[in-house]
């Protein structure tokens, strides 16, 4: 006989000292795991299945409420299962696949096409072309047919890795996969498609050590004078370390800033790329550092002037920038200097240091994916603060 329980998976710890709580499905002396999302502390376990989750975690009452609301909702299928005679010809892993797919069927009113070029006109620039790119290419593969989410399977997702492997790289192909990954994930959130091919299919990346800029470099950088004459590289080198100073931030989102994200010392904001995924805002506390750059362009309208300067035209400013920021890194030894290594850095210090990667995760301005943290976790920003200065003192330190 098969059954569905909710448990605690001690199997998986994460890095917080958690563990997952899963949906366990029996059959046959086998068993596989549906994951919920959520993960606990094992002091946080209640165990109960109307409560798995003790009260001194927060919302503990919506987190066993959803737990246990889904778990009746697979033992109800599974329960028609029993009654169809289908379950005993069945595996363990086959009962799971139709738990999580029972209710997948054709769309007629949003097909995939459609409901992709409605998320890909929310994006700008190099974002836009490349999901424009993505969905060329599956519609070469469909041959320009309208691509329905029930199209695109596990075995055509194969298929494309075989027709894509002959021309592109491990790193192109991957790009393309996540593009079509994200569709799908924004289509689940609407309530579009519950179809999710991904689920069997992993995504290849191209294995490379993470860069980032020695730390010695970064302090000879903030070191580095230029005379008045040299105003662009002046610009330069100060937003490639403003961009440091909080926590990383693209100077896309620098520029764009209008007076009102400062806000008490604090600079409150959300990122430009992911603002239609309603994300939450990012509160970094301003360090002496990057007030300092901020009053040194200090703008009207704009929190930085460089805004009202170059007429509001980003790409005039950053094409300036790019063209100047490898000059700037040979004379600190660090020739392949970009203004991203300003986030990789950041990050990658802060690993060092023992920063938690939530942490780090959050002080990047990364959406938390897990049902806990998007619906229930409020996070304490204070943290980010803390492990900000961390990481300018230890550069400072050299």
């Amino acid at each position: 006989m098969a059954t569905i329980t909710l448990k605690l998976d001690t199997r998986r710890k994460n890095k917080n000292g958690e563990y997952p709580i899963v949906y366990s499905i029996s059959h046959q002396s086998v068993s596989c795991t549906i994951p919920s999302g959520i993960c606990i502390k094992e002091s946080e376990l209640y165990g109960d299945s109307k409560r798995m989750v003790r009260s001194i975690v927060a919302n503990a009452d919506e987190i066993n409420a959803q737990l246990y609301d889904l778990l009746r909702k697979y033992q109800d299928k599974l329960a028609s299962l029993t009654q169809k005679n289908k379950v005993a010809k069945m595996t363990a892993s086959e009962i799971k696949h139709y738990l999580l797919t029972a209710d997948d069927e054709v769309n007629d009113k949003t097909s995939f096409t459609d409901y992709a070029k409605r998320h890909i006109a929310k994006y700008s620039g190099n974002t836009r072309r490349n999901y424009e790119y993505t969905l060329r290419l599956l519609e070469e593969h469909f041959n320009g047919n309208v691509i329905f989410f029930n199209d695109i399977t596990v075995g055509v997702l194969r298929d494309l890795e075989a027709e894509w492997g002959k021309t592109r790289g491990v790193s192109a192909r991957s790009i393309h996969f996540r593009n079509i990954r994200t569709i799908f994930n924004r289509a689940i959130d609407d309530e579009v498609t519950n179809n999710y091919p991904f689920r069997k299919f992993k995504i290849k990346a191209s294995h490379k050590d993470k860069d980032y800029m020695p730390v010695e470099c970064m302090k000879k950088l903030m070191e580095l004078e230029f005379p008045e004459t040299e105003y662009l590289n002046r610009i330069t080198k100060d937003m490639f370390l403003l961009s440091f100073y909080l926590c990383g931030v693209n100077f896309n989102d620098i520029f764009s800033w209008g007076k009102e994200v400062l806000q008490k010392n604090k600079i409150v904001f959300v990122r430009k790329k992911i603002a239609f995924h309603e994300p939450d805002e990012i509160k970094i506390t301003l360090q002496p550092e990057a007030k300092a750059i901020l009053q040194k362009y200090k703008g009207e309208k704009f929190l930085l002037n460089l805004a009202e300067k170059y007429n509001n035209n980003y790409d005039n400013l950053y094409g300036y920038m790019k063209h100047r920021i490898g000059k700037i890194g040979e004379k600190v030894g660090f020739p392949k200097l970009t203004m991203y290594y300003a986030r990789y850095s950041w990050a990658t210090y802060a690993d060092q240091l023992g920063i938690d990667e939530k942490v780090i995760s959050k002080s990047l301005g990364h959406t938390d994916q897990s049902v806990a943290g998007r619906h229930y976790i409020s996070y304490d920003w204070s943290r980010t603060d803390e492990a900000n200065r961390k990481v300018i003192d230890y550069v400072l330190a050299q």
